[in-house]
């Protein structure tokens, strides 16, 4: 349905086209990726793949219009639904503020690199938001005056911080960060929440998930303020991969926090024993703090907790510590209701309803509420369902945990977004004892032989052994064919360190120049992805691998893909360059300045 909807903007590189009657071509896919609640009557739908938001009306149960944003990730609306914001774009982004009457931008703001979740304060003044990817030197959290279109504070994120609430007073700010930022190698590993005083952001807080936790993915504050929610992925990765059975290698967990005390309590696993409940994303709590309600992206479920059960059991846990780990901890008082369409990402609740945005169905999933429990799902169609294409089909499957067994992970579990999640993982293929990084995919089908130690010949075959050794489920050649076009068909995100018009800064042109000269790393690093496609016997391994031939790793997107070497014991690619190259058995850095070190670096993070 086409909208009246007309946009004005100006300036700001995305947004200078972004908001427009939409007249162009019906976009294949919608994926709807956010939705903002707005005075109980209409629900608006971020669809990230067509770039639209669509105006739902909950009384008809239909999108009464449409309106095109290119880039659209993210929306925030007012409790009275006359404004709209939303966040938009990659590295050139955006916030847009959209009058809900007219239609028209009131307001548009570059926003930096990767804006991401917008969150209105109570009176409507502070719109905050994060940027996903930034530079370590820069901040990362805003608070942005909507009046005067003024920056008030901004704020340090950890890494990639891709959620946040407000305290019920207002006064703090939760912001959750999507993985860890931390050696690889060390016995706990772990994503953080970092707290801040709303009015300056501040620090007073920072909190650490329970060890294994990464791909944090959404947020909730209870109604009554008390407690904070946190949707994630735990992953067991201090053991090998032999099997799956009872959440050996990745369980799906709620962890929550004392907001007044600003302390850890407990996490929750959203799987049954003998049934995984993966990739855990959208999390909200009914208005009356009755249900806690998440997306179970990877089995297409929406998983409901009563509230008052949980806690109860919490405050009678013989073990407070052992609750992680306790799969039964929630039986009785969970229900799993399978949902209308695939990967539920989004959620909302409006009343007694709750509602998911099925990226890969162009569709919402609502459950009522009752006060027993949850309802049988049904599916609302934002768009005419099309037959997808392989590179979705490849999308589609590498997010699904049903292609494994017990479905407790699917291949994004690993490789959120398609990335790395920040831990080391003890897999079969070369042995038993020895973890190693989990990789980018980025790439991977052009830069074979794949696996740290180069063991296998061709990413296909990884893809293969992928679904046979780490999902224990074998799929048809038609799925593998897919997968491997939908990471074939990967492209990298600009680097934040680049400068605003996509060009290296003066340091990174000096750095190289050193690259290609003097540290000698193009050597092996040869571009276009900075890789020569063989293997090396460096010394660079610990224990009974040190004399273990790697893989030359690519360096394009290394600025997003730490920790480094391949058991992530560095941070920093300072360290790859000094600390860890003491010997110069990789690239010759022992002798650099440290302006050279520094420039040799601003280069590396621009790749």
């Amino acid at each position: 349905m086409r909208s009246g909807w007309i946009g004005r903007l100006s300036g700001v590189g995305l947004a200078a086209a972004a908001l427009r009657l939409f007249a162009a071509a019906e976009p294949h896919y919608l994926s709807p990726s956010s939705l903002a609640v707005a005075g109980g009557k209409t629900l608006f739908v971020a669809c990230e793949t067509a770039g639209r938001i669509g105006v739902f009306d909950l009384e008809s149960e239909k999108v009464v219009r449409w309106c095109s944003v290119p880039g659209v990730r993210e929306v925030a609306a007012e409790p009275g639904a006359a404004r709209l914001y939303a966040v938009a774009g990659s590295a050139d982004g955006a916030v847009l503020a959209v009058d809900t009457g007219s239609g028209r931008v009131a307001h548009t703001w570059a926003a930096g690199h990767t804006p991401v979740a917008p969150l209105l304060s109570a009176d409507g003044k502070t719109l905050f938001y994060c940027n996903r990817f930034s530079r370590a030197d820069q901040p990362d959290v805003h608070a942005l005056d909507v009046a005067t279109g003024k920056l008030r504070c901004s704020g340090k994120a950890e890494r990639e911080p891709v959620t946040m609430r407000l305290a019920r007073d207002g006064e703090t700010l939760w912001v959750v960060n999507h993985l860890p930022l931390m050696a690889a190698n060390l016995k706990h590993v772990y994503a953080t929440v970092c707290v801040y005083r709303s009015a300056t952001l501040e620090q007073v807080a920072r909190l650490g998930l329970p060890p294994g936790s990464f791909a944090a993915r959404d947020c909730a504050m209870s109604p009554d303020g008390r407690h904070f929610f946190v949707a994630h992925t735990i992953g067991r990765f201090t053991v090998p991969t032999t099997h799956l059975d009872r959440g050996w290698i990745n369980t799906s967990a709620v962890s929550i926090f004392d907001v007044a005390s600003r302390k850890y309590l407990n996490t929750v696993l959203l799987d049954d024993t003998m049934r995984g409940a993966a990739n855990p994303w959208g999390i909200a709590l009914t208005g009356d703090g009755a249900w806690l309600c998440v997306n179970a992206s990877g089995t297409h479920e929406l998983v409901v907790v009563n509230v008052a059960a949980m806690f109860a059991r919490l405050a009678a846990a013989k073990d407070p510590r052992e609750v992680v780990n306790d799969l039964s901890f929630l039986y009785g008082i969970k229900t799993r209701v399978p949902l209308e369409g695939q990967g539920p990402r989004a959620l909302a609740v409006s009343g007694n309803r709750a509602y998911s945005a099925m990226r890969f169905t162009d569709s919402l999933s609502v459950v009522e509420l009752w006060e027993d429990g949850p309802g049988a799902a049904v599916g609302l169609p934002l768009a005419e369902a099309k037959e997808p294409e392989l590179v979705r089909r490849g999308e589609m499957a590498f997010n699904d945990a049903t292609y494994c067994y017990q479905h407790w992970q699917s291949c994004a579990s690993c490789h959120p977004d398609t990335r790395s999640d920040g831990t080391n993982w003890d897999l079969m293929n070369d042995g038993i004892g020895n973890p190693k990084q989990s990789r980018s995919m980025l790439y991977t089908h052009r830069t074979s032989p794949v696996m740290i130690t180069g063991v296998r010949a061709s990413a296909e075959i990884a893809v293969e052994k992928g679904f046979s050794m780490i999902q224990f489920h074998e799929v048809g050649q038609d799925r593998l064919d897919a997968v491997n076009a939908y990471l074939k068909s990967l492209e990298p995100v600009p680097s934040p360190y680049l400068a605003p018009d996509g060009t290296l800064t003066p340091a990174a042109q000096r750095g190289k120049g050193i690259f290609e000269g003097k540290a000698s790393c193009v050597s092996c690093h040869t571009p276009p992805y900075y890789g020569d496609k063989k293997k090396y016997v460096l010394g660079l391994g610990s224990d009974d691998e040190r004399d273990k031939p790697f893989a030359t790793p690519i360096l394009i997107e290394l600025w997003r893909t730490a920790p480094y070497m391949y058991d992530g014991r560095a941070v920093t690619l300072r360290e790859v360059v000094t600390s860890d190259n003491i010997q110069n058995r990789h690239g010759n850095t022992r002798g650099l300045t440290p302006q050279e070190v520094d420039d040799l670096v601003e280069y590396l993070n621009s790749l």
